[in-house]
């Protein structure tokens, strides 16, 4: 006899009796050999079991001074997955010498692909960036997102004594830490 347990969201529910089953997947955008388990024992002490499944796309967030692909890479872009509602998953990576960021094993299909959300985190201290939720749906295993990070505007600090009013200081330095 075979149960169909829907999931919605990562969870699903389903009366399953004591016994051995074997599990397959039907999961769009992803690999459903890689189910694992794809075997378990359901016994009366345990009403929770937790599965996991592989997907082989690879998604490039390519970062560039304009956004564009010919454009000046940015290197020390930081990006992570998330979900649709911004919280983080896994080990965030970082863009190289190319601007390249890639996340490996993200989910792909032709239609009907689950959406893949993202968001940059850090860049490298000299460019600005966008760090709201972003997402894309792939159709294709390879795809890639051009992402601008501008250069950070120039900006005119002035020093004065406060003691003097308007008498500029002659000479020093100033910090800026965020």
């Amino acid at each position: 006899m075979a149960k169909t347990v829907n999931i919605l969201n990562g969870t699903g529910a389903e009366r399953l009796i004591n016994g051995v089953y074997t599990v397959t997947a039907d999961v769009t955008g992803y690999d459903n050999s890689t189910i694992n388990p794809s075997s378990i024992t359901v016994d009366q002490t345990t009403n929770t079991y937790a599965f996991s499944i592989s997907a082989t796309g690879t998604l490039t967030l390519h970062v560039t001074e304009d956004g564009t692909s010919s454009g000046t890479a940015v290197v020390g872009a930081t990006f992570v997955r998330c979900d649709s509602t911004g919280t983080e998953y896994g080990t965030p990576v970082v863009s190289d010498s190319n601007g390249d960021c890639v996340f490996n094993n993200v989910p792909y299909a032709a239609s009907n692909a689950p959406v893949i959300y993202y968001k940059q985190t850090a860049s490298d201290g000299e460019h600005e960036f966008d760090n709201t939720l972003k997402n894309i749906t792939m159709t294709t295993s390879e795809e890639t997102v051009e992402i601008e990070n501008s250069l950070g505007a120039e900006r005119t600090i002035n020093l004065f004594d406060a003691n003097y009013q308007n008498l500029p200081i002659e000479s020093g330095s100033l910090t800026f830490t965020n």
